[in-house]
């Protein structure tokens, strides 16, 4: 894997501030040579976890019932079923990373599950894992047309990225799709989404209007409709979850 196809994406990409609310004892740590990857852990408290779309795949081990699964960039919000009580591991992928049919999860199953720490789970996991051939990583067109959506924040249109880039429209849809396997509007929302969730994490004080000023939505009502989609929450109860809880 080419590291700088990644490196250059933004790191609310990643975010997924819901989890450690429904979990105990969260812990994660970024780790970004040769390779950014993202690992947490958890013991689930709740029989289902919330993702919301990030544009990232993860890899989660449950360790009770000795089982894994590779979570795809969903383009919905998803609810992930959960065993009450069970530990579970996980590796964050950088966005446009997809383990590819060479990435052997019951050998990294196998190899977690042998290991006590969490600390010890995640080195060895960096040490085995062989981006280059265990993964696909985005062709050079279709880094750069996730690199042109997350420097706008997700705002650019696609006939924006067309003109920037001086591909065509309908290759632009081709590609991203072959590769993400949802469209680069899709894409887009997500990474604006994304954007509005940072600055809201970065300053929950702020209003709805400040947090989409710049970021393309029509109206607030129009930002409230999109966020409960991806997240299944209004902003204020998201973040009355997020700061009371």
């Amino acid at each position: 894997m080419n590291t700088s196809m990644t490196t250059n994406l933004p790191k609310h990409c990643s975010t997924q501030p819901l989890l450690p609310l429904y979990v105990r004892e969260y812990q994660e740590f970024l780790v970004t040579e040769p390779y950014p990857l993202i690992f947490y852990e958890f013991y689930a408290s709740e029989d289902f976890i919330t993702y919301i779309p990030n544009g990232c795949m993860d890899f989660l081990i449950q360790e009770s019932g000795v089982q894994c699964f590779l979570l795809h960039p969903y383009d919905a919000l998803e609810n992930v079923s959960c065993s009450i009580g069970s530990r579970y591991f996980g590796v964050r992928f950088p966005s446009g990373i997809l383990p590819n049919r060479h990435f052997q999860s019951e050998f990294y199953l196998s190899g977690i599950l042998r290991l006590a720490s969490f600390e010890e789970r995640a080195a060895w996991f960096h040490d085995n894992f062989q981006p280059k051939q265990q993964a696909a990583a985005p062709s050079e067109p279709v880094h750069n047309i996730m690199e042109a959506i997350c420097a706008s924040h997700g705002t650019i249109s696609i006939h924006e990225l067309s003109c920037e880039l001086c591909y065509s429209e309908r290759h632009i849809h081709r590609l991203f799709l072959a590769h993400m396997g949802y469209s680069p509007k899709h894409y887009s929302r997500v990474i604006r989404f994304q954007s509005a969730l940072a600055e809201m994490l970065a300053a929950p004080h702020k209003s709805i209007s400040d947090y989409i000023k710049h970021l393309g939505y029509s109206d607030q009502a129009h930002f409230q409709r999109e966020f409960k989609s991806f997240t299944g929450l209004t902003p204020k109860q998201f973040n009355h979850l997020l700061h009371e809880r």
